[in-house]
């Protein structure tokens, strides 16, 4: 009898043990590794999937700068007007190539000058009224900074060439700075500015009418008027629509500053929708108070 009871302890001992050993295995197989957890994996993915999605700011290929230069057009603090260039003080971006524009509406000759930048523009006079001498030069500023420049030919009439020497007239500061999502944009508004070969007269201008910027970077605009009447800037397939007020009196130009951001390539059209130039001529014709802002990719 105790050989049967021991018998039976015993078997029961060998089944149990044989069940553990069965249940253990299927566990120890399906354990998952730590480092490769299926709540880990999902995390990792989602992160990833942020980041490349995260759309990085388009780099600035090339810069257009335009400036005017309008003879005995600034009121000094002498009381007398001066020659100058609109503008004077202007930002470019360190790194990006530049091409600078002068439109000279004087019958004199120029210059914009600054060694550190290797900038020596030579700009011709005008050979006849309200029709500028467009004169262009390329330049790739390496080094941030402001970099004082300055007109080094004689001018300014009969005011001992006191325009070379003010800040603001016949010399300013070119602004360098690092690439900041930013472009920039000089425009010049003058009434009886620009000489029309259709009809002999001279009209109420933007200087320049036409200008290039690129897609996808916000652009910094901004004009001197040196007309006493309001313009505008008009474009509606760029949401463009911006009032520039007159100035208070002739020398003392307003300067209006605003950004926009063409979100698309193409040729855009603009005017101005202020009447403007007595009976409206330069409203209508491309080049006066109307003109193309080109969006290049």
């Amino acid at each position: 009898m105790k050989k049967m009871v021991w018998a039976g302890v015993a078997l029961t001992a060998a089944i149990l043990a044989g069940c553990g050993a069965n249940t253990a295995q299927p566990s120890s197989a399906n354990q998952t590794n730590p480092t490769t957890s299926p709540t880990q994996a999902v995390s990792n993915g989602t992160s990833n999937t942020n980041l490349s999605s995260q759309p990085e700011s388009p780099a600035l290929k090339s810069q257009t700068v335009t400036l005017t230069i309008l003879p005995g057009w600034r009121l000094g603090p002498d009381g007398k007007m001066h020659d100058t260039y609109t503008d004077p003080d202007f930002t470019v971006v360190q790194g990006v190539p530049v091409t600078l524009t002068v439109y000279n509406y004087d019958g004199g000759s120029h210059t914009l000058t600054n060694s550190d930048l290797g900038l020596n523009l030579q700009a011709k006079g005008s050979t006849k009224k309200g029709v500028p001498a467009v004169t262009t030069v390329t330049f790739t500023p390496t080094k941030a900074g402001d970099f004082k420049w300055q007109c080094m030919d004689p001018c300014d009439g009969d005011n001992q060439d006191w325009a070379m020497t003010h800040e603001g007239y016949m010399q300013g500061t070119i602004h360098v700075v690092p690439f900041a999502d930013k472009q920039y944009v000089y425009l010049t508004i003058k009434d009886g500015l620009q000489y029309a070969s259709a009809d002999g007269k001279l009209h109420d201008s933007f200087s320049p009418a036409n200008f290039t910027v690129q897609q996808g970077i916000p652009v910094q605009v901004t004009v001197e008027n040196f007309d006493t009447g309001q313009h505008s800037i008009t474009a509606p397939d760029l949401n463009l629509n911006q009032v520039i007020q007159g100035a208070k009196r002739d020398g003392v130009p307003t300067t209006t500053t605003f950004t926009f951001t063409p979100e698309k390539a193409g040729t855009f059209h603009w005017l101005c929708t202020i009447q403007c130039d007595g009976n409206g001529w330069a409203m209508s014709h491309d080049g006066y108070m109307a003109g193309n802002i080109t969006v290049n990719p």
